[in-house]
């Protein structure tokens, strides 16, 4: 499928409000493994929590950005997400069939500039448009908050990342001995 043609997709995504919760709802079909899914982009809530860890454990592991063990990590933001990612920061889950396989939050840094964080799809859902629905997903309410700039920073292993981030207009302001940091102003 041709990226516009994904764009489109996911562009059109329905979104409904249930009480206070934004939600994204739609099938998704991946650029580049044409594996179709129904994904749902939902808010963060504390029956998340688990699930949430251990998808950002596995994907940390899995890039060896973390070394592999028995061990969760253990994040103080990811055990308080609805204080870390309140006001003008939220936090958003993909869920396919009830399964958080992604993951990505807005949080302010002050009134102009927001920060991407935990942008974290596993790896057997990587191609399928979930990661770009949930970039879509914070970048709209980044927007829609007002923020001029959206700063985010990404580990050198996680190459994929890298592309992927610039493929959306982000741009490399610097980098450290781990870390690439990267720059997207909103139009």
């Amino acid at each position: 499928m041709r990226e516009s043609a994904q764009r489109k997709i996911t562009n059109s995504i329905e979104t409904a409000v249930s009480g206070s919760a934004l939600q994204s709802i739609g099938i998704i079909y991946g650029m580049e493994t044409n594996k179709k899914i129904n994904c749902e982009i939902v808010e963060f809530n504390e029956g998340h929590r688990d699930q949430v860890i251990k998808v950002i454990d596995t994907v940390l592991k899995n890039l060896e950005v973390i070394p592999a063990s028995d061990e969760l990590i253990d994040d103080e933001d990811l055990y308080k997400i609805p204080e870390v990612y309140k006001g003008r920061g939220r936090f958003w889950v993909a869920l396919e069939q009830g399964r958080v396989i992604g993951t990505v939050a807005i949080r302010e840094i002050d009134s102009n500039v927001a920060k991407l964080n935990r942008m974290f799809v596993l790896m057997e859902y990587h191609g399928t448009g979930a990661g770009q629905t949930l970039l879509n997903k914070a970048l709209d309410f980044a927007r829609q908050q007002g923020y001029k700039e959206v700063i985010l920073n990404t580990h050198l292993l996680m190459k994929r990342a890298h592309h992927f981030y610039e493929k959306n207009g982000f741009v490399k302001i610097r980098e450290d001995d781990e870390e690439y940091h990267y720059k997207l102003i909103l139009d």
